[in-house]
């Protein structure tokens, strides 16, 4: 008589999805932290599969952001508050923010993002961020449709033709734009040697990674500018030109072989 045998099924490790920590920079943007955040928020607990946390980082406001900040983590659990009292800029946000999270995807955005662009961007960033170590949304990408403030768009031509000049092997279309995404460690690595801390970090952390071989995908995003939706915290004609000279720091420190892994 012949036995019947049952097969036994190995069971497979289920697959755990890496934390995903949004990081907001926050510069006097009280009157408009409740609602974007919230729109956030929201967004990824009913759309993002994987586990994930907001971090607010206050970039020493002086109109009460961080207080505001504290009270939606409070009421919020994936929401947590950090932040110090001068004022650093963009990149030290970032930087700062991201120190306290060593594993996983980062992800950024400006505080504006929900209201000038698709959420469902975020998921398409998250995705790529399982091939690619570095992705950045871009504005000007063949699929965008993008819509921009006149003065905005005028400076960012200027600003775009400066990096082309300035680094013809970045070959990226939208370097400043403020919604980018990394993989840790290496965007730990990245920062260890960023000399930048305000609106020139969006350029240096990308000739960081460029110079190291580290690929970079760009991704299309839909934009649409709202002159009474944006945040009042850019003043446009002083922070182009912090750029430029940020822009010459940093290919200054390129050609002495400071951004080397």
């Amino acid at each position: 008589m012949s036995r019947k045998t049952r097969n036994i099924g190995v069971e497979k490790d289920p697959v755990v999805e890496p934390l995903l920590h949004f990081i907001v920079p926050v510069f006097n943007g009280k009157t408009a932290l409740a609602r974007n955040v919230g729109l956030l928020d929201d967004f990824l607990a009913g759309r993002f599969r994987g586990p994930y946390e907001i971090v607010l980082c206050d970039d020493g406001s002086a109109d009460g952001s961080a207080r505001a900040a504290a009270e939606i983590s409070a009421v919020r659990p994936r929401v947590r508050a950090v932040g110090y009292a001068e004022n650093r800029g963009r990149g030290g946000a970032i930087k700062f923010a991201a120190a306290g999270c060593p594993e996983g995807l980062i992800i950024y955005s400006d505080l504006d993002f929900p209201r000038t662009s698709g959420l469902e961007s975020i998921l398409l960033m998250a995705e790529r961020l399982a091939t690619a170590p570095v992705v950045i949304g871009s504005r000007f990408h063949p699929d965008s449709r993008t819509v921009r403030i006149w003065r905005r768009n005028l400076i960012g031509k200027a600003h775009r033709l400066a990096v082309r000049r300035f680094f013809s092997g970045l070959n990226v279309s939208d370097p400043d734009m403020g919604f980018k995404g990394f993989r840790q460690p290496e965007f730990g690595r990245l920062n260890r040697l960023s000399r930048m801390d305000r609106w020139s970090w969006d350029l240096e952390v990308l000739v960081i990674a460029r110079r190291n071989g580290l690929p970079i995908e760009e991704m299309p995003i839909d934009w649409r500018e709202k002159f009474e939706d944006y945040s009042t915290s850019v003043n446009l004609f002083r922070d182009s030109r912090e750029e430029l000279q940020g822009m010459l720091a940093v290919r200054k420190n390129l050609r002495n072989g400071l951004y080397d892994f």
